[in-house]
């Protein structure tokens, strides 16, 4: 089934789509050079932290990848994952700075990801759920690549929760305000759980009766 036009009401800006990949992949880059990753696997962490939410984003819209289909993005993200990789060992960041510019680059996908939902009319729940997977995919899937268990499926310091929370006020903001406040108030909001969970000891919520710490038989 074609997908619905998009509402010019809550178009995407190429250039915020271009932007949160390439501060995606500059992240992703900088992560894996930081764990002494190869160079063609520091290139290759970038370019699928960068793109690879966006390509999952537009085949759940039925849509033909944007970012395979528009010749700027993967040299734009490729760029972006060489610098991320050349400043690794220049710009060491510490906890709190590492989490708050994840944060940043987390909170710039959701963006993206709720916003091309929106504007394809999907309903509130799966444009939600396409945001968190927008930003969560293209970690998941370095994680994957590393041999490591992916950092959202691990007691991390509020890490899933925060995008779940950040993808839910990017909806309600884009709808009831507009899109350029709802990208602030969302790289915000996610900033300030993700460094207040880390600061304060915050841990993902478990089920009643769970303890993630106990031996495993």
């Amino acid at each position: 089934m074609t997908p619905t036009a998009p509402t010019s009401l809550h178009e995407l800006p190429a250039w915020v789509d271009v932007t949160a990949m390439a501060v995606a992949a500059v992240f992703g880059a900088h992560v894996a050079r930081r764990r002494q990753t190869p160079l063609f696997g520091v290139l290759l962490a970038g370019v699928v932290a960068g793109l690879g939410g966006g390509m999952v984003r537009d085949v759940l819209l039925g849509l033909e990848p944007v970012a395979i289909t528009t010749w700027y993005y993967i040299p734009a993200v490729l760029a972006a994952a060489i610098i991320g990789g050349s400043l690794a060992r220049r710009v060491s960041l510490n906890p709190l700075p590492f989490v708050a510019a994840q944060a940043i680059a987390l909170g710039l996908l959701i963006g993206i990801g709720v916003q091309k939902a929106v504007e394809y009319h999907a309903p509130a729940a799966s444009a939600i759920l396409i945001g968190v997977i927008s930003a969560t995919f293209g970690g998941a899937a370095d994680d994957m690549l590393a041999g490591r268990r992916a950092a959202i499926m691990r007691e991390d310091h509020w890490l899933l929760p925060a995008v779940v929370c950040g993808a839910v006020i990017f909806w309600l903001a884009t709808i009831y305000i507009a899109f350029y406040p709802a990208v602030l108030i969302t790289v915000t909001a996610v900033t300030a759980l993700r460094v207040l969970s880390v600061h304060i000891g915050w841990t993902s919520p478990v089920f009643p009766g769970d303890n993630l710490h106990a031996k495993r038989p």
